[in-house]
């Protein structure tokens, strides 16, 4: 090797160094800075308020604001190759969780008179089961095989769910399938229709990682021509017959007469999610980091490096740990289309979660913006997300998985996707401890 070839190669050594230096540096930088007194009552005096669901504040050079969040998730993406090995090994703790959580979803017997109210028993604020609740298994069988004795619209939403009643009574919603496993969903992160099999998959990761605030889902074929004697007169308004396949595209915001769903043509039936319905008052508020769903205009969120600082002064602690452990939750499912967040007992619900799972071979950094913005995290979730490190997280999800009626649930893909995603929340955290220490941990 010439000694010119080697001052060169020194030379662009010297510069990566450097470029990975900023990067890092900027990160820290970022989290460091809080918006000033001035801008704060600038943004008051030109711009909107917070939380307005049409927001964009401009007066600030959105474009220098918006590469700064590159820059960000730049340096996420970067740390993410290079986290110590405590990240990308099993946890010990792991093996002695692996078997009790997957025991909780085998299924079991029930009894069909007393089912409904021991599950109604169990929501505490926003905890929809117990830990370890091995009646789980009782409940998914039943929510799987009980019979069916009326099917209606749901007006829940803006998609195509139907309420089925189930003997007790008791009633549960059905969310459809609209896509074949392998399907991928491109276009913007809220694209497409609601997945049923992110529905049942999201249930089965938030008990992993002990939040157990999502809805109980399991997988059923239904057929809707068999079912049409219980079909309420509303409903069957929208149900006809293509190919000699019953069909039927409800009433709702999206729902189109050309955009119906059938009974498979081999099957005879039609599979979906069957969602448990939670009990109690649930309250709703728009989310601090809604999107705009115009390619053209940004949120706020999405242009202030000092949001989270305004979010502070409108939210409690726990509201906003809550949005926090969604937005964890949101990232490894990729659901960028949680607008509104519901609550029970002021604590947060992870419903709605059919937007998750379209697209494995992209990752919306942006949802974990809650977190990069405020750089806090519940202990609890922190610990619970590393006892699932180095691969476990998805062999536990695999095992629970292949348990439902509709299995397989995901392609390899996406199981992949959920690893390469773990990693990035380690490293976004890794990155605010950094700057803050330990004092993030809540």
């Amino acid at each position: 090797m010439t000694r010119c070839t080697f001052y060169k190669l020194f030379i662009l050594l010297c510069l990566s160094v450097a470029i990975i230096c900023c990067l890092n540096g900027y990160f820290i930088h970022y989290l460091q800075s809080t918006t000033s007194q001035r801008e704060l009552v600038e943004s008051r005096k030109h711009g909107p308020r917070p939380y307005a669901s049409r927001t964009t504040n401009l007066s600030h050079n959105p474009l220098a604001e918006k590469n700064n969040a590159h820059l960000v998730q730049a340096a996420i993406l970067h740390k993410a190759a290079s986290l110590k090995p405590v990240f990308r090994n099993k946890n010990p703790i792991y093996f002695k969780l692996k078997q009790p959580i997957l025991d909780t979803f085998r299924l079991k017997p029930y009894n069909s008179s007393t089912i409904w109210r021991t599950v109604n028993a169990w929501p505490k604020r926003n905890e929809v089961i117990p830990a370890l609740e091995l009646r789980l298994g009782s409940v998914l069988a039943a929510l799987q095989r009980e019979p069916i004795r009326g099917v209606k619209n749901s007006r829940r939403g803006t998609q195509l769910k139907l309420v089925l009643e189930l003997p007790g009574p008791q009633h549960v919603l059905f969310k459809p399938r609209w896509y074949q496993r392998e399907e991928i969903i491109n276009g913007t992160v809220y694209s497409g229709k609601d997945r049923h099999n992110a529905e049942i998959v999201s249930f089965h990761l938030a008990v992993i990682l002990n939040l157990r605030s999502a809805p109980i889902a399991v997988g059923r074929s239904i057929s809707l021509r068999e079912h049409l004697p219980l079909v309420d007169d509303e409903l069957r308004q929208t149900m006809l017959v293509i190919d000699n396949r019953q069909c039927v595209y409800g009433s709702c915001h999206y729902c189109r007469q050309s955009e119906p769903v059938c009974d498979d043509p081999i099957t005879g039936t039609l599979e979906g999610a069957v969602l448990y319905t939670i009990p109690g008052k649930l309250v709703k508020y728009r989310s601090p980091w809604q999107r705009t769903y115009d390619t053209e205009r940004k949120a706020e969120w999405e242009t202030n490096g000092g949001y989270c600082t305004l979010v502070r002064r409108k939210l409690a602690t726990e509201t906003l740990l809550d949005l926090i452990d969604a937005a964890v939750f949101d990232f490894l499912i990729q659901n960028g289309d949680r607008h509104h967040y519901e609550t029970r007992d002021e604590r947060l619900l992870l419903l709605d979660n059919g937007k998750g799972f379209g697209n494995p071979f992209v990752d919306h950094l942006d949802i974990l913006a809650p977190l990069y913005q405020c750089c806090m995290i519940r202990r609890t979730t922190w610990m619970r997300l590393t006892t699932f490190s180095g691969g476990a997280m998805t062999e536990l999800l695999r095992e629970i998985d292949r348990l439902d009626a509709l299995q397989p649930l995901l392609t390899e893909a996406h199981y992949l996707a959920l690893e390469r995603r773990l990693l990035y929340v380690f490293s976004t955290v890794e990155l605010c401890r950094q700057k803050h220490g330990n004092k993030l941990f809540k």
